[in-house]
């Protein structure tokens, strides 16, 4: 059933919606249990492998505490029907905040060819050696503070 606009109507759309391929069954029935079995498979793998005098079990329930929240969250993006949620937007992708992304994406992307290339001169020609771990920290942190700054400045512009 659909809205003369090609859209459901906002009676059949649920806060945190519906499995994909027309299910009737709410996303979260599936990612809640879900997300907990990962998490206490992550759980699991801390414990195993923690070196420390904390006990293992206690490890274990530290991280499968502190990572379900975000096991649940991902397992439900991958479950739900964006057309089944209430307020969700039909075509984010043409929406104004998506063009700023874009922009700012398109900019950052610049930016850190343009940083990474001067950065590497810059070490080839001191004979600067840096850990590499440090230096691709080095380029996410051009990478996202740059596409950060160029999407508030795209915002503001409006």
């Amino acid at each position: 059933m659909t809205d003369t606009d090609g859209t459901a109507p906002e009676l059949d759309r649920t806060r945190w919606g519906r499995l994909r391929g027309g299910s009737r069954t709410p996303a979260m029935a599936i990612a809640i249990p879900a997300g907990l079995v990962l998490a206490v498979v992550v759980g699991v793998i801390a414990a195993a492998m923690w070196d420390a005098p904390t006990p293992p079990f206690v490890v274990g329930i530290g991280f499968t505490v502190v990572t379900l929240p975000a096991l649940v969250g991902l397992v439900w993006v991958f479950l739900v029907d964006r057309d089944t949620l209430r307020g969700a937007i039909d075509r984010p992708e043409e929406s104004i905040e998506g063009a700023w992304y874009d922009k700012a994406a398109q900019g950052a992307f610049s930016d850190t060819l343009l940083i990474t290339g001067l950065g590497t001169t810059f070490f080839a020609i001191t004979n600067i050696r840096v850990d590499m771990l440090i230096a691709l920290i080095g380029v996410l942190v051009v990478a996202m503070g740059s596409c950060g700054i160029r999407y508030l400045i795209a915002r503001r512009r409006g």
